[in-house]
């Protein structure tokens, strides 16, 4: 599946090419938390999201989308807000 990134200049980023993906801390008191993608020794942001639990519901929309069979991912039409 391949999915558009949810960022200023926005990536698309084939999903069956990463190895992981996870979740990010911004820094240690910042609640903000990214998801990222890793392959090999690449990393990519796939979306900054507010909090801990925006990043879960993002994820669990991932691999809902993943489950249903899509081709394509736009984050940059999601507002978990």
């Amino acid at each position: 599946m391949w999915v558009m990134t949810k960022s200023d200049w926005p990536v698309l980023i084939n999903l069956s090419r990463t190895a992981r993906i996870g979740y990010q801390q911004i820094a240690k008191f910042d609640p903000r938390t990214r998801i990222v993608a890793t392959a090999w020794e690449q990393e990519y942001t796939l979306a900054e999201c507010a909090d801990g639990d925006q990043a879960k519901a993002l994820i669990s929309l991932m691999s809902e989308a993943l489950a249903d069979g899509e081709n394509l991912l736009d984050l940059r039409d999601i507002d978990l807000e």
